[in-house]
Formats: structure tokens, sequence, C-alpha cells
């Protein structure tokens, strides 16, 4: 194998490609809020659960998880604060 070759492979590595998606997700996500997200709402952009009243099957039609957004009630309701 050329050093060439190996240099291809480099690129190829599913898993890095996979954690960088993940990573990207992520960056997004956090983006999209001006909060911190609590861990339970990083574990559910992973993927590793679903979000509360979510069931197992469940697509946001995407191929990403929902965002879990902290202004919202438990129903996914906007929550409305006094100065809105």
């Amino acid at each position: 194998m050329t050093r060439e070759d190996e240099g291809a492979k480099d690129l190829l590595d599913t898993d890095l490609r996979d954690e960088i998606e993940l990573v990207s997700d992520l960056v997004v996500a956090a983006s999209s809020t001006d909060r911190h997200f609590t861990p339970d709402e990083v574990d559910v952009l992973l993927g590793l659960r679903r979000q509360q009243g979510q069931p197992a099957d469940a697509s946001t039609g995407t191929g990403s998880p929902t965002v879990p957004h902290g202004d919202t009630d438990e129903g996914g309701s906007p929550r409305h604060t006094a100065d809105q």
C-alpha cells in the first residue's frame, strides 16, 4: 500500500465521519438557542434517548433528532414570558 492509498483510506473513516455528523448536529442545535443544553437534551440530540412523549418509531422526517427547546412546556407548546 502506497502512502497515497493510506491517505485515501483515512478519508473514508466511517467512525470519524459519524462523529463529525454528531458534532455538527450539536453545533446546529446550539446555534438555534441562547441557553445551554442539559445533559438529557444532548442525549436526545445525539440519538441516545428519545425526547419525552415521543414514540419509539417517531421521525422528524429530516433524519435528524428533534431539537429540544427550553422555551416550551411539557406538551411542546411555546411557553410565554411576561415580556412577550
